[in-house]
């Protein structure tokens, strides 16, 4: 995108911003956080919250010039009341893993399970009402959880992590309440892999300011890198049957997706990240196979030496950072139905196209384009029926083979010709798509096929930002800098 663009959406969102509803910060607060670890347990049908653990830092990373998050970004909102006044001191947006759960097989087969998580908030001078809303079925913001908490209460735990844990700065622009706060923590990554670590936050903190609108925006922000040492380098891989000493204890097929990569021991990741302000983390797993995951305003994680470590890095962190949704439509995922038909999402770069006057993204459409879009769906579709089928193809020929007991070569042979086939109508595919990214070649229109359904979602460009793991694409774009003016000032 060109930089008179960026300066437009940039001077459109610091204006905007200066209306809102935050109240002054320190007649409510101290410069300090307060973490508050809880659990969320349940099934599709029932959600259960409980408090674990408060703790208190030294220092608090956010604006605090802009306590009211006015987004609607997340699948919950966190919300401190005070309790003499009934006024609203400050809210966020975040999901979660219980979230994403909460739409599998599983889940719906009253599984219940239990994952922990964190909100990180100013420190109230007095006590207040903590309050957890979810999103009903049409997406509405319900409350699902409230309790007293005395910010004097004598449990809550001050004391400080691993002092052991070595602090790395890679970029430092100012204060931490004027500035995005970006911090990488170490994952599996030994004691004697803190030249690695220190490289390898330098060359991933260029990846993010090669694109926009974090290059034309990146004196806004702090980065730096937490290093604990892990036992062991890598991550656990259970479908291969390895398992890995590491800090964060991060696995492989999360909600039975092998590429899903996140982090099973939360606590521990909150621990280090204490150690310098921050506004959002990013794991960096030490291990060369393809795989990430990002939860808004929780955390992104990525892999470091796979070939398209950088890639996944920026699509995991629109995830993370901004809440964007994926913007394409063929993979295989754990969810049912994780956006219902007829339910607008939350997410600002997709939309079910509800009513086609009041597009997200009107102001930025092209003149004159169609809506919605037309494009290649089709076509991709015929192709992408043909890799299931040879799939399918495979697979039976596979379970025949091992059932005669015939040799490895043989079978070796049938997952070759699959790769061959399935490396041929990926190259058809690339067409298709480059044909169309001709046709439409900077242009924002409303393009059918989105957040892993072929019908009835919509994105804004036909193979940019959350589709493909490059860049962004305008919309998304948009929905960063909302973010980034945010947080700092």
């Amino acid at each position: 995108m060109k930089k008179a663009k960026i300066f437009l959406l940039a001077l459109f969102f610091s204006s905007a911003l200066l209306v809102s509803e935050d109240i002054l910060f320190e007649p409510y607060f101290t410069d300090h956080t307060m973490r508050i670890d809880f659990f969320q347990t349940g099934d599709s049908d029932e959600t259960y919250v409980s408090i674990d653990q408060i703790y208190k830092y030294p220092k608090w990373a956010g604006n605090p010039e802009k306590t009211i998050d006015a987004m609607n970004s997340g699948m919950y909102y966190i919300k401190i009341v005070d309790k003499a006044t009934n006024c609203l001191l400050y809210s966020k947006g975040f999901a979660t893993i219980f979230g994403e759960y909460r739409t599998t097989g599983e889940a719906k087969n009253n599984i219940k399970k239990t994952y922990l998580q964190t909100a990180l908030i100013p420190y109230p001078k007095y006590p207040f009402l903590f309050i957890i809303e979810g999103r009903d079925k049409n997406n509405l913001l319900c409350p699902q959880f409230v309790i007293n908490i005395d910010p004097r209460d004598e449990n809550i735990i001050h004391e400080e992590s691993n002092t052991d844990d070595r602090i790395y700065k890679a970029i430092e622009n100012g204060d931490p309440h004027d500035k995005v706060d970006i911090v990488f923590i170490a994952e599996g990554y030994k004691a004697e892999d803190w030249e690695k670590f220190k490289k390898d936050v330098d060359r991933f903190t260029k990846v993010i300011f090669r694109a926009e609108p974090f290059q034309s925006h990146k004196g806004r922000f702090n980065v730096s890198g937490v290093f604990r040492a892990s036992q062991q380098r890598g991550t656990d891989e259970p479908t291969k049957g390895i398992f890995k000493n590491t800090v964060l204890d991060s696995s492989y097929n999360a909600l039975n997706t092998p590429r899903y990569l996140l982090i099973d021991d939360t606590k521990t990741l909150r621990d280090i990240a204490s150690k310098v302000p921050y506004d959002t983390i990013i794991a960096m797993a030490n291990t060369s196979r393809y795989g990430g995951g990002g939860i808004y305003n929780d955390y992104t994680i990525f892999t470091s030496d796979d070939e398209r470590s950088e890639q996944t890095l920026m699509h995991e962190f629109g995830h993370g950072f901004a809440d964007l949704a994926d913007e394409y439509f063929t993979s295989s995922v754990a969810y049912n139905e994780f956006y219902p038909p007829g339910v607008e999402p939350y997410e600002p770069n997709i939309t079910a196209l509800l009513n086609p006057e009041h597009i997200k993204w009107k102001h930025l459409l092209s003149p004159e384009i169609k809506i919605p879009t037309p494009w290649g769906q089709e076509e991709i579709e015929i192709l992408e029926k043909k890799k299931k089928e040879a799939t399918n193809k495979a697979k039976q020929l596979i379970s025949s083979l091992e059932h005669d007991q015939a040799s490895e070569v043989e079978i070796r042979k049938v997952q070759e010709d699959l790769d061959s086939t399935f490396k041929q109508i990926n190259n058809e595919i690339k067409k298709v798509l480059l044909k169309y990214q001709e046709k439409y070649k900077g242009k924002i229109g409303v393009f059918e096929g989105a957040g892993y359904s072929p019908k009835g979602l919509f994105r804004s460009e036909v193979h940019v930002g959350m589709f493909y793991n490059g860049e962004y694409g305008l919309v998304s774009e948009e929905a960063i800098l909302r973010i980034i003016y945010h947080l700092t000032r």
